[in-house]
C-alpha cells in the first residue's frame, strides 16, 4: 500500500483530539488504508505558538440532488480549544470558510448537535427522515450474506472499485463521494468494516446490519442499485421488515416515511446522528430525505 500524502498536521491532530477521542486515530488509520482525510479537507485554522486553537474543515461533497450532479460545501469538524472557547474564535473561522465557499459552492451543507450556532451564518435546519416498509418472508439461498470486507490489499482494492463507479444510492439526495468520507465515517461508527458485505453476484456491497428483525440498511455501493426483493435476497436476514438511512426511491415501492432526529435516533441505539442544515438552495429538501450518515462529514 503506498504511504498516504498528505499527513494529518499532529498540531491539528491534536486538537481534534482534545474535542473528539477518536477522530484523529481513524483518520490516521483511514490514510493508512489509502484514504487520507488531509487530501480532501481544506483547514481553517487558528494557531498559537506551535498549538493549533481552532479548526473549521470544508470538504467538497459531490452529491445527486433531485437527480442532478452537485458540488457542494461540507462543513466539519467545527473546534475551539476548551481554553479559548466564547471569543469569537469559531465564528472567524466559520466566516473563513464560508467566504472561500463563495462563488464555488451554491449549496453549503454540515450535520450538528447544535444548530443554533450555525443558525448565525444564513444556515437552516431540514428535517429528515427514516424510510421503513415490511419484508414477505422468503427462502434464504445458500450463498446469501455475501462477505465481510477487510482492511487486506484485495477487499481495499475491491472497494476502490466500487466507490470509484458508484451509482447515487437515491436520486432525491445521494453520494458519488469517492471513498474518503465514507471510510473515516465507517471507521468512527463502528471501529471497523464489519457491516461492510460484499454480495459478487449482484457485484455491490452494502452497509448493513440486523436489530431485533429489522434490516438496517445504511448505503448500498455499486454501479447500479438492485431492486430491494434482490438485495433481501442476497443479504438473507432473518428479518421481517427493512429500515433505510437515505432515501429509497431507487429500492421500490410501500416505504413510510418515518421522521428522523437525534432523540429517535438515541432510542434506535444510534449515536451517530446530527441534524442537517443547509445554506442556499436545496431541491426536495420540503419532501422526506436523508443525507446518507456515510456521506456525513
Amino acid at each position: 500500500m503506498p504511504s498516504a500524502t498528505p499527513a494529518l498536521d499532529p498540531a491539528l491532530a491534536a486538537l481534534l483530539g482534545r474535542v473528539w477521542p477518536s477522530l484523529p486515530a481513524a483518520a490516521v488509520r483511514a490514510g493508512a488504508l489509502g484514504f487520507a482525510w488531509a487530501a480532501v479537507s481544506i483547514p481553517f485554522v487558528r494557531r498559537e505558538g506551535g498549538r493549533v486553537v481552532g479548526h473549521v474543515g470544508l470538504i467538497e461533497l459531490p452529491l445527486v440532488v433531485a437527480g442532478q450532479p452537485v458540488r457542494v460545501g461540507s462543513i466539519h469538524a467545527v473546534c475551539t480549544d476548551p481554553g479559548h472557547r466564547r471569543g469569537g474564535l469559531g465564528g472567524a473561522l466559520m466566516q473563513e470558510a464560508l467566504a472561500a465557499c463563495a462563488g464555488r459552492y451554491e449549496t453549503v451543507v454540515l450535520t450538528t448537535g447544535i444548530p443554533e450556532f450555525y443558525a448565525r451564518f444564513g444556515f437552516r435546519p431540514v428535517r429528515e427522515h427514516a424510510f421503513e416498509r415490511p419484508l414477505s418472508p422468503v427462502p434464504r439461498p445458500q450463498t446469501a450474506g455475501g462477505r465481510v470486507l477487510d482492511e487486506g490489499a484485495g477487499d481495499l482494492r475491491l472497494l476502490r472499485r466500487l466507490l470509484a463507479g458508484r451509482a447515487p444510492v437515491s436520486d432525491r439526495l445521494g453520494s458519488l463521494e469517492g471513498g474518503t468520507v465514507f471510510v473515516v465515517g465507517l471507521l468512527l461508527t463502528w471501529g471497523d468494516f464489519s457491516r461492510v458485505h460484499y454480495h459478487p453476484a449482484l457485484d455491490v456491497a452494502t452497509v448493513h446490519e440486523v436489530r431485533e428483525r429489522a434490516l438496517i440498511l445504511y448505503d448500498i455501493v455499486g454501479a447500479t442499485i438492485p431492486p430491494l426483493d434482490a438485495l433481501v435476497a442476497a443479504i438473507g436476514a432473518d428479518a421481517d421488515r427493512v429500515v433505510t438511512f437515505f432515501s429509497p426511491d431507487r429500492l421500490g415501492e410501500g416505504f413510510e416515511a418515518r421522521p428522523w432526529d437525534a432523540g429517535r435516533a438515541a432510542t434506535h441505539g444510534d449515536t451517530w446522528f446530527a441534524g442537517l442544515m443547509v445554506r442556499g438552495p436545496l431541491a426536495g429538501e420540503d419532501g422526506p430525505i436523508m443525507l446518507p450518515p456515510l456521506s456525513r462529514t
